[in-house]
């Protein structure tokens, strides 16, 4: 059992991202050559993890692996970060989670997921481990596990004083009465989109920041506290949604090599920064700064910057 009293517990998905770098993309049916092969390990949950642990969190990962041999490096890798791994469940019966990623020479990335075990982990996995949820102080949750066992976590962290943040990706059809057990909601611009039209919400006419606001108050009235909306190299916005505005918090300007990552950096910094006291706002700040090291170097869990690096740009930047 765990003994600290403030952690953040994230559940998710753990794969491992079998890289190519190449000039562009291909179109169907065409095949590019000349690129550079990298395997990294990945997967969002896994990816927030290490990016929560190296900025300075208590932090305890749940998912569940194949007995592979992908399995088998998933662990040794997060051990060596200092995450708490006893929550974590193996299947003998079925491979590990499996990314292919493309990314171009401006850093821009195509995806494809074989899940695997990620895409057997139920209800019934979380229930077995309720305590633990219950008494988290933060919460976090992607997308890359089955819709039902998403509504069984937030079910039962309601049941304690946890903050809940939900990052809908991979995005895809939610229950709007999942949206009443959640406080924080971070997507990326074209995913706050997507999901205002999955809710069933009317069709804007109107562009720009005038229609980012209109639509974050038609879903913040499902029951959300915040919404924070990451823009990429734009940076993010906050909505509060006690505030009724938005509070923009650009990013650093920087040199991408590969976005792969960086949004599971933000993240699970901000989760960090939540869980030692921090105001929203200040969180958000610290995750962009954190995500602006991340796109400057290669592979998702790589990539993710130490709490060293992430103070000296922050005050570089914010003081």
């Amino acid at each position: 059992m765990v003994n600290v009293s403030n952690y953040v517990l994230i559940i998710g998905s753990s794969n491992t991202d079998l890289n190519i770098y190449c000039k562009k993309f291909p179109s169907p049916g065409e095949t590019v050559t000349g690129g550079t092969f990298k395997q990294f390990l990945g997967g969002k949950g896994a990816n927030q993890a290490v990016a929560s642990v190296r900025s300075g969190a208590k932090t305890i990962f749940m998912c569940k692996i194949g007995a592979d041999l992908y399995g088998d490096e998933m662990l040794s890798q997060l051990a060596k970060e200092g995450i708490n791994m006893d929550y974590i469940a193996r299947d003998p019966k079925i491979s590990s989670g499996v990314a292919f990623i493309l990314i171009d020479e401006k850093g821009e990335n195509m995806i494809s997921v074989a899940p695997g075990a990620n895409f057997l982990f139920s209800p019934e996995d979380i229930r077995i481990n309720a305590e633990i949820i219950r008494n988290a102080k933060i919460l976090v949750v992607q997308m890359e596990i089955p819709i039902e066992t998403i509504r069984e976590i937030f079910i039962i962290a309601s049941e304690g004083n946890v903050i809940k943040i939900l990052n809908p990706a991979p995005l895809k059809p939610i229950p709007p009465d999942i949206f009443k057990s959640i406080d924080i909601l971070i997507p990326n611009r074209g995913e706050l989109y997507q999901l205002y039209s999955f809710l069933g919400f009317k069709d804007l006419k109107i562009k720009g920041k005038q229609k980012i606001l209109k639509i974050l108050k038609s879903i913040s009235t499902l029951g959300l506290k915040y919404i924070i909306t990451t823009l990429g190299n734009k940076g993010s916005i906050i909505y509060s949604k006690d505030g009724n505005d938005i509070i923009e918090v650009p990013a650093p300007n920087v040199e991408t090599i590969d976005t792969v990552g960086a949004g599971d950096c933000f993240i699970g910094v901000f989760a960090c920064k939540l869980c030692e006291g921090e105001t929203v706002v200040n969180a958000v700040k610290y995750a962009t700064i954190a995500s602006s090291i991340a796109v400057t170097r290669r592979g998702a869990q790589k990539s993710m910057p130490f709490l060293k690096e992430i103070r000296t740009k922050f005050k570089e930047n914010y003081n």
